[in-house]
């Protein structure tokens, strides 16, 4: 049996167990937190004359309980050896335990031991809360090679640092199936849990999206904070959107991305539900949640159509004036924006982050001899592993490329990975049904690499080199532009 003692010494709850365990009940605890234990000790009677055990270490750390302390119970009833666990803040072991000693030897040592670990618990999260705001552990769990996984976690680290995110541990688990509950075994995610609570991680972040009920379970589990891949690509687009069309469609994608996951723990959603209307009295029940999203999913879908239309009214006009169209796609942050900058002399936002660019731009582009008359336009980076909720909001944005009369897919050729995105591209094209439209290779960043390497890729893969930060290769580029436009050879 067991009892839960608060630190006014008041018992809040009696357990009574079998002969190998106790369950604790779920605890209603509001003053837990990255920097706060729960103000709650437990102890509780073995009966096989054991020490800790891996299941109250895991108890100790999941619901941040002040301590653990064991009192062995003899065969005649009797108590014999006791001992005494706590949480150990920032060490290389994430616990201490005490003991074997007497009952009276353990409750001395309570005194003044919790005001310590709170403190020691401040001190490992104050540097990042100050300096680089939320400090998280990226999680991938599939079948794919090591190679292939540290890959997506290498972006899903980018993702977070245009987050504005810390990125304190990278956990990578090959697993020929995906546990349907947890993702991962629930062993496995029990330790990666108490290791991330132990060092002061406050946000946990998976590199895949989680399903309604794969979020529900692993938030439930723990009380740190749990996002998924799809909530932080949501999460910079709503903090890069600037035109009412792009604030539209990421305020669609993130409704439809709630809609079905409105059962999952309140903080598993606050950081995508904060700011679209979802707080407040009355607004508590999934049923009305529900019906609140659904209204404003309709009202946001009848405006989007709206700005579709006065899009189509602006393409017609420069169709009819027998402007050309040219679009530049491309992986996010292959500097898509500086292209257009240094080809316009234009001043669209630039910045070494991913999707630093949301929403699309249409500039006038001068070429050799001014013939033909052309537009260029930009548009909102692509990326692996694209959530759903937001490619289908973004479709339509990339359906328009049907316009185009060129499209250039831009590629960071510094990039390691840059054969995978020129694919990734390749792809997404492909699904829209647009690779019969005249295109153009262009390797930018060409600057930050060996000429001769540079040389070699652009015969692989038929592509010019630039540099639209330096300038280098762009009057070979708009040359080559010119030449797809008119149908002569490059």
């Amino acid at each position: 049996m067991g009892i839960l003692v608060n630190r006014k010494g008041k018992i809040t709850h009696v357990i009574i167990g079998n002969d190998r365990q106790i369950v604790i009940p779920e605890i209603d605890v509001k003053r837990t937190g990255q920097k706060r234990l729960s103000g709650l000790r437990l102890i509780h009677t073995h009966l096989k004359d054991e020490g800790v055990t891996r299941d109250d270490l895991n108890d100790l750390a999941l619901l941040r309980l002040d301590m653990v302390v064991v009192a062995n119970i003899l065969h005649d009833g009797s108590p014999g050896q006791t001992y005494l666990a706590h949480l150990n803040p920032g060490e290389k072991e994430p616990h201490t335990i005490h003991g074997p000693s007497s009952f009276e030897e353990t409750d001395s040592l309570f005194q003044g031991l919790i005001s310590q670990i709170e403190t020691d618990l401040e001190t490992v999260a104050a540097p990042y809360a100050v300096k680089t705001g939320q400090k998280a552990m990226l999680i991938h769990v599939s079948n794919s090679s090591q190679e292939s996984m540290d890959f997506s976690l290498d972006e899903l680290a980018e993702l977070a640092r245009t987050a504005g995110i810390a990125v304190a541990d990278r956990i990578t688990q090959r697993r020929d199936q995906i546990d349907p509950k947890y993702l991962m075994g629930k062993g496995k995610l029990e330790e990666f849990m108490i290791n991330a609570l132990a060092h002061g991680i406050d946000l946990v972040i998976f590199d895949t999206e989680l399903t309604a009920s794969q979020l529900k379970s692993i938030a439930d589990f723990t009380d740190i904070e749990v996002m998924d891949r799809s909530q932080l690509i949501l999460g910079i687009f709503e903090k890069r959107a600037q035109s009412r069309d792009g604030k539209v469609r990421v305020s669609l994608a993130k409704m439809r991305y709630l809609l079905p996951r409105l059962g999952a723990k309140e903080s598993a959603l606050s950081r995508i539900r904060g700011g679209i209307g979802l707080r407040g009295p009355g607004q508590t029940t999934a049923e009305v949640l529900r019906r609140h999203l659904q209204t404003r999913i309709a009202r946001l879908e009848k405006e989007l159509n709206v700005l579709k239309g006065r899009r189509e009214l602006l393409r017609k006009s420069r169709v009819s004036a027998g402007a050309k169209i040219v679009s530049v796609i491309g992986y996010t942050n292959a500097g898509k924006s500086t292209l257009v900058n240094r080809l316009t002399g234009s001043t669209l936002y630039t910045e070494d982050l991913l999707f630093a660019t949301l929403d699309p731009s249409v500039r006038k582009l001068r070429l050799p001899d001014g013939e033909p008359a052309a537009v260029i336009g930009d548009t909102v980076g692509l990326i692996r592993n694209m959530p759903e909720s937001i490619v289908g909001v973004f479709r339509a944005t990339l359906e328009e490329l049907s316009e185009s009369d060129l499209i250039i897919n831009l590629v960071d050729v510094s990039n390691p990975n840059f054969s995978d995105h020129i694919e990734t591209s390749k792809k997404i094209l492909h699904d829209i049904g647009l690779v019969e439209i005249p295109s153009l290779t262009v390797f930018n960043k060409a600057d930050r690499m060996d000429s001769e390497e540079v040389l070699a890729q652009c015969k692989r893969y038929d592509a010019l080199a630039v540099s639209a930060k330096s300038g280098e290769g762009i009057d070979r580029l708009l040359e080559g532009i010119k030449d797809k436009l008119t149908g002569k050879e490059s």
